[in-house]
This record gives C-alpha cells, structure tokens and sequence, in this order.
C-alpha cells in the first residue's frame, strides 16, 4: 500500500471529516520532533504534550490517549501513539506511527490493526 494521506477509501481523517483534512505524514511528524520544544503537561485532566513551534510559536495539544486493543483501552495517560499516513517499507500490513510517553517521542513502525489515534491536518 502506498501513501494515504487525502485518500478518502483509507485516509481515516479524510474519510471521517472531509477536505481539507487527512493524516499526516511521517516527515509532518518527523518536523514536529525536529522543529518544536516538547512539555510533558496536564491539560482538562489528560496527560500529554504540549508541543509548540520554535518558529511561530503556535501549538498543539497530543493527549497520552493509550491505544485501544479490541474492546480494551490500554496505557491511557502514559502513552500516546498516532497514525501517519506513511506506510511501512517492505511491509504492506504496516504503517509509521508517532509514538509519546513522558520524556519520550518518536517515529516508529506499527501494523495497522493496532487502535492508535488519529491526530489530522489541514492542507
């Protein structure tokens, strides 16, 4: 499988709430960790990041959503993880995903089955 982003068969954010809306990518995500400060927070009670633009200075709340297995929520208010629309490399049952925790944030593989949040964008 390729690139998802705007396809609105796949592209969950697409799909769910319409252009201009779609996943973003793994270098969308890449350019967060690289171009942003990043502080573990409390916000309405959620814990997560709040990540802030070295450049502009706008920002975004990721929540430490945990992720969901089945009918299972699992590491709520530990851990964060979100979908890319970047798939795997060689691997087509796979996608990257961004992935959070206190002190911690990266890029990283998953497969798709997983239930991960989906944290759109705009185009």
């Amino acid at each position: 499988m390729s690139n998802i982003a705007g396809n609105p068969t796949w592209d969950a954010a697409r799909k769910n709430w319409g252009s201009p809306w779609r996943l973003p990518t793994k270098a969308e995500f890449q350019e967060l960790i690289d171009n942003c400060t990043w502080e573990w927070t409390t916000r309405n009670g959620h814990n997560g990041y709040k990540v802030t633009s070295k450049k502009n200075g706008n920002s975004i709340f990721l929540p430490a959503a945990g992720w969901c297995y089945g009918a299972s929520s699992l590491y709520q208010g530990s851990y964060g993880y979100y979908w890319s629309a970047t798939p795997s490399e060689g691997n087509a049952g796979g996608a990257c995903r961004l992935g959070l925790r206190e002190g911690d944030r990266g890029t990283h593989w998953s497969t798709r089955y997983r239930g991960y949040s989906v944290r759109p964008v705009s185009e």
